[in-house]
């Protein structure tokens, strides 16, 4: 079996978070939130795959941001990798997830879905924002119920 060539790719600036140590807002807190326009990710996608068949490779893609699911066109860039049958995992945060999106999700392919815990509640919530540790804990027992692995 060949082996996977992995990449993270930032696909969107945009969050419901403005965490402490966030690179994307380390220096200005009023920047431009940008995304990768869809006819871009189309060509990106293109190179992933023609590099990795050169490569004899399997490309596998971290989806990240900001929080992925906020790129305006997250759902075609979902059907997409399905289409492309590319592996990938999500790198966001729980606010968006509930039942529906999560059943979507593992319906694309999504194999694992990451979120972040900074520690106990107190510490987490001053890193990210009140009430993510709970929304967090919760979000875990979504994803598992949608048979998504959570990392």
């Amino acid at each position: 079996m060949k082996e996977y060539f992995a990449y993270q790719w930032h696909i969107t600036d945009y969050c419901d978070q403005r965490c402490k140590h966030c690179y994307i807002f380390s220096e200005n807190q009023d920047i431009e939130l940008l995304e990768t326009p869809y006819d871009q990710v189309v060509a990106t996608l293109n190179d992933i795959e023609i590099m990795c068949q050169k490569d004899g490779k399997i490309p596998y893609i971290y989806l990240t941001g900001g929080d992925p699911i906020l790129h305006t066109r997250f759902w075609d860039i979902m059907n997409l990798f399905k289409k492309h049958q590319i592996a990938f995992t999500i790198l966001g945060n729980p606010f968006h997830l509930n039942d529906e999106i999560c059943r979507r999700l593992k319906a694309v392919g999504c194999l694992k879905y990451q979120l972040s815990l900074d520690g106990l509640k107190e510490t987490h919530d001053y890193f990210r924002k009140p009430g993510s540790f709970d929304w967090t804990l919760e979000k875990i027992k979504c994803l598992k119920k949608a048979g998504i692995k959570v990392a």
